[in-house]
């Protein structure tokens, strides 16, 4: 007596393979959600400074500090230019913006 047969096998081996895609799209999702805050942040971009969630951002130098930029995309300004978040300052208060040839280091403007 023959404990498996090919159709119990072709079965099993389709669950397996069921499971591991549900796991692959889970994760992507979450990924998508934890590096890509576009889905809830807007930014408009003007002649010498960006507005992000109604704060305004001019450009800055942080040349005498350590910062990391991120991989995190804030989002896309309306002109294309991606904003990514700076680990050391996750409440936005400077901000990286990059377009496709340059980037710059962008600060909160208080008012």
């Amino acid at each position: 007596m023959q404990m498996f047969n090919s159709t119990h096998t072709k079965n099993i081996l389709k669950v397996i393979l069921i499971i591991l895609l549900s796991i692959c799209i889970i994760f992507c999702v979450f990924y998508f959600f934890t590096h890509n805050l576009s889905y809830k942040n807007s930014a408009k971009e003007y002649a010498d400074y960006i507005v992000l969630n109604g704060a305004k951002y001019e450009g800055c130098s942080l040349e005498n500090v350590d910062y990391t930029i991120s991989n995190i995309v804030i989002c896309k300004t309306d002109m294309g230019k991606k904003l990514y978040m700076i680990e050391e300052y996750p409440d936005y208060e400077y901000i990286a913006v990059y377009s496709a040839w340059d980037g710059s280091i962008y600060h909160k403007v208080q008012d």
